[in-house]
């Protein structure tokens, strides 16, 4: 019967903010040891796989670069693939993966040689991510540009825009006319134009799905991020704004994200 070999966790902290792990695992022979090294990785970093393609045509990560002399990077470990989206994504539990190779070292040479290895792989994590030449940013619309998309809209009324306000029909007439007027409105007449807008262009059930979305999902991120108040509390913020069901801000946070996606799937 094949013996099960252990993996004992040897080195574990914080470097550079990102979550480092050491592992010594007992080898077939006992006169050479097996270290493995685990990296996080961050959703902003140069990926080991491409946030942009989420596939591996376009890898940034350059694995020759991020090891050394002793420490080899093997991979990576937490692949979550996105069945909506159908792209890898990076979550809390991905990790850059090396592995020492000189099999006869002690644990306190293993544990600085994977050290020095650490600085390199955020090295080459950290390093921008070069953006392809036909990558579009996002459009997100200003408040003053959704007031002007509302009030040169001819399907809206503004007999009834004006009910909806409280703003006379005389003014929104003039801003129809000429819609850079809006730029000199004041922030009250802006924001009562932005808020009709958001009831124009966005369904409350589509929001209500929204809202409920992000309510599972920051729910279970609240969970794993306990204890920890850097990551708790905005998430905590956001959480507590889908119960209250805010639900002017959250078409905003929506709009926002129909945008980001609408480029993501351009790519």
């Amino acid at each position: 019967m094949k013996k099960k070999y252990g993996k004992n966790l040897i080195f574990e902290d914080f470097i550079h903010d990102r979550e480092v792990k050491m592992y010594h695992c007992d080898a077939d022979d006992p006169a050479h040891s097996d270290y493995t090294l685990n990296v996080q990785v961050f959703t902003l970093d140069n990926l080991p796989f491409s946030p942009l393609t989420g596939d591996q045509q376009h890898i940034f990560f350059d694995y020759a670069k991020a090891g050394t002399d002793a420490v080899k990077i093997t991979g990576i470990e937490g692949y979550f693939y996105n069945a909506v989206t159908k792209r890898y994504e990076v979550t809390d539990h991905t990790f850059v993966v090396g592995k020492l190779l000189n099999d006869k070292v002690n644990e306190e040479v293993a544990t600085q040689q994977m050290k020095e290895a650490v600085e390199k792989v955020i090295a080459e994590l950290s390093k921008r991510i070069p953006m392809p030449a036909h990558f579009k940013h996002p459009k997100i619309l200003t408040d003053v540009q959704r007031a002007e998309k509302l009030i040169t809209d001819r399907n809206v009324k503004i007999t009834s825009l004006s009910k909806a306000t409280g703003i006379s029909t005389y003014t929104l007439y003039n801003y129809r006319k000429n819609p850079a007027s809006l730029r000199k409105a004041s922030h009250a007449t802006v924001d009562c134009l932005v808020t009709k807008y958001f009831e124009t262009y966005f369904s409350r059930n589509e929001i209500e799905r929204f809202r409920m979305m992000l309510i599972s999902i920051v729910g279970a991120y609240l969970k794993e991020a306990e204890g920890n108040p850097i990551a708790y509390d905005p998430a905590h913020a956001l959480y507590t704004m889908c119960q209250k069901g805010d639900w002017h801000r959250l078409a905003k946070m929506e709009e926002l994200w129909r945008a980001s996606y609408s480029v993501e799937k351009s790519l």
